[in-house]
């Protein structure tokens, strides 16, 4: 019983920030969708651009803020965020660790 609460636990780990961020990223796609559509008309109909720019965009927003990250006043000011709005949330600092440990390394929790 004990193996499959932690197997069960671990596989929650691993799933639901996947689960998440495929609807965060959906749900960006469909905001964005209003800024590319002029553009998207000069793309032929037969081919879906205004969903393929829509997630080009965001994905090229999401890898200058890695970028942005990967800098060390990036990795400050993340930190700084992180302690002003996720840790006062209850059991962000557990899942966070947990998370962590499962991972493989990081900080401490």
């Amino acid at each position: 019983m004990k193996w499959f609460l932690k197997t069960m636990l671990t596989g929650l780990l691993v799933v639901a920030p996947v689960y998440l961020a495929v609807l965060l990223l959906a749900g960006a796609t469909k905001k964005v969708l209003g800024i590319v559509r002029p553009v998207a008309v000069f793309i032929p109909d037969w081919f879906p651009g205004e969903d393929l720019l829509a997630l080009l965009f965001v994905l090229a927003f999401c890898l200058l803020v890695g970028a942005a990250v990967a800098t060390h006043q990036g990795r400050t000011v993340l930190e700084k965020a992180e302690r002003a709005l996720f840790e006062r949330l209850p059991g962000y600092a557990v899942l966070r660790g947990l998370t962590q440990q499962l991972a493989g390394g990081g900080r401490d929790a």
